[in-house]
């Protein structure tokens, strides 16, 4: 079934069920926009119970339709559920018996409260460089949380390479640095989401704007979907898209999208989100970098590069240092900071095909009860 989000199809319809957009993969270059709308309608699509399988559509179910968890949420969430404590082996995909596992509701109630908590701790007026799941800076009210989730596809080739801990990272980067093992790559039709929460005054619920957001709702208090990054493996350098709330502060760098919001989202509470932007390379054809981020997610680095600062996630042998994200890379980054010497022949450590979650979530098997790594 997880082929069918990245392949063309033909559905035929009977009574009840609901049609579904077709993906081709040739679009992620040849029509950005409407590839980004087809990704954006697919992943938020209700989402069968998780009890009978992750990541799959209800098709029973139109577009948009109320009290609907979407399909992403039924996603392996990082944090929780692909990189656990110890950098222990994360179970099969359909298993639900772990802390944060989407049982009962939209988000994982196991780090729900936590996020939101440490979010709503932070000052006012601050906010953080990077996208972090425990706290999204938020003008209005200071507080929101963030979520990162994978599918099917990329979380079994994280089980299959052993690449749920730091020193499996390690090693893996240790055998292609030698050239016994390949450079890590990810099928394609792999899958990525980001996704930022913002809490929603009392003040806008009494006006009603809440029913212009999708809303999580957590101990009485609602949460307003505002931003939404889907990257897909569709091209080597993967596709990025980022979707935001209509109503998120004005982000200068954002280009119009001048492609109309497809028809399944008009009526429904995806049509009060808009498509701010699309990348699938480094430059233009004209050598400008290109710029894609956005307000919350990217908040203080808005003349960014998701493909820029990505392109430095990576995994070192033992005793070799790995590389930090440059929020403000932009343009390719500097090839030498992969290799050993000036002649680029000999690696010194490898890319994790352009995810952070790796080098940054992944625990350490020496990791003690107490969280911190022993020696």
């Amino acid at each position: 079934m997880r082929r069918l989000l990245l392949l063309n199809f033909v559905l035929v319809l009977s009574p009840g069920v609901c049609a579904q957009p077709s993906l081709v993969r040739t679009e992620a270059l040849d029509a950005p926009s409407k590839h980004a709308w087809n990704l954006f309608m697919l992943l938020n699509h209700p989402a069968k119970d998780p009890k009978t399988g992750r990541g799959i559509p209800d098709t029973a179910k139109p577009l948009g339709a109320p009290g609907s968890t979407s399909v992403w949420e039924t996603w392996r969430l990082a944090k929780t559920e692909v990189f656990l404590k110890r950098g222990v082996e994360p179970p099969a995909w359909d298993d639900l018996r772990l802390p944060g596992g989407p049982t009962t509701g939209r988000v994982p109630e196991e780090p729900k409260p936590l996020l939101v908590n440490r979010a709503q701790a932070r000052p006012k007026g601050g906010f953080r460089i990077l996208f972090d799941e425990d706290g999204i800076w938020d003008p209005k009210t200071g507080g929101g949380f963030g979520e990162t989730r994978m599918n099917r596809a990329l979380y079994e080739a994280i089980k299959a390479n052993k690449l749920y801990s730091k020193e499996g990272q390690q090693r893996y980067a240790a055998e292609a640095v030698k050239g016994s093992k390949p450079l890590l790559s990810f099928p394609v039709d792999s899958m990525e989401v980001k996704a930022a929460w913002r809490s929603l005054t009392q003040d806008e619920i009494k006006q009603g704007k809440d029913k212009t957001y999708y809303v999580a709702e957590w101990e009485g208090q609602k949460y307003g979907l505002i931003t939404l990054h889907i990257i897909t493996k569709d091209v080597p350098n993967w596709f990025w898209a980022t979707f935001h709330h209509k109503d998120n502060p004005s982000n200068e760098f954002e280009k119009e999208d001048l492609f109309p919001k497809p028809k399944a989202v008009i009526g429904t509470v995806w049509e009060n989100y808009v498509l701010g932007g699309t990348q699938t390379d480094f430059m233009t054809a004209q050598g400008d970098p290109i710029i894609l981020s956005d307000f919350y997610v990217e908040n203080g680095f808005l003349r960014s590069s998701c493909i820029s600062c990505h392109s430095l996630a990576s995994a070192a042998p033992p005793n070799e240092g790995s590389l930090s994200p440059d929020s403000f890379l932009i343009g390719p980054p500097n090839p030498a900071l992969f290799f050993k010497d000036q002649r680029r022949t000999q690696l010194r450590i490898i890319q994790t095909d352009f995810l952070w979650s790796l080098p940054i979530r992944a625990k350490s098997e020496k990791e003690s009860d107490t969280g911190s790594a022993t020696k």
